[in-house]
């Protein structure tokens, strides 16, 4: 009886050793605690500034001194870049990847709401601009964001992976900027 139980102990433990062995346990990508993120402080402080730029080009212009049109429009431009491209589209990576950890907490709905967020901003700062490879760039994007929320209710595999297309998308939209805003 005694060499039974020992046997059958044995038996449960290598069994239980087995099982572990067999079990392919695929590591789930660890996704940050979500935080409540917002970009109007940029938005309102590149508006100031952009306000401020005029104001001071129009003081100067009215003292008919040395011409202040070249730094001031080149001032003007490059915050012009960062209001109608830069500030817009890190919003919209950053809606895309609170989506993405939305989805992985469940909460489809909430992510679906954070792309369309996203949608809603490159909507207008394509009606904004003008340039051909601005227009083209954010299309994409936004066909991107489109295919993550349609299939945002599938498979979790396919729908993080739709978020993080269109989030590496973002990233670079962002680092060829120079590239995109100059036209080519």
């Amino acid at each position: 009886m005694k060499n039974s139980l020992i046997w059958l102990g044995l038996g449960i433990l290598m069994g239980i050793f087995m099982h572990s062995l067999w079990i392919k346990d695929q590591p789930e990508t660890w996704k940050p605690v979500l935080e409540k993120t917002d970009f109007n402080y940029l938005d309102y402080s590149v508006e100031n500034v952009i306000k401020e730029i005029n104001r001071i080009r129009d003081e100067i212009r009215g003292q008919k001194s040395a011409d202040p049109d070249g730094p001031l429009s080149r001032t003007m431009s490059l915050l012009m870049q960062l209001e109608y491209y830069y500030l817009p589209i890190t919003e919209a990576r950053q809606l895309i990847y609170d989506a993405d950890r939305l989805v992985s907490l469940h909460r489809t709905d909430d992510a679906r709401a954070k792309l369309i967020q996203a949608q809603n901003r490159l909507a207008r700062v394509e009606k904004t601009k003008k340039n051909h490879a601005i227009k083209k760039s954010i299309a994409k994007l936004d066909a991107l964001i489109k295919k993550a929320v349609l299939e945002i209710d599938g498979p979790y595999r396919e729908s993080t992976a739709r978020l993080e297309a269109a989030g590496a998308e973002a990233n670079l939209m962002l680092l060829k900027g120079e590239l995109v805003l100059s036209g080519t």
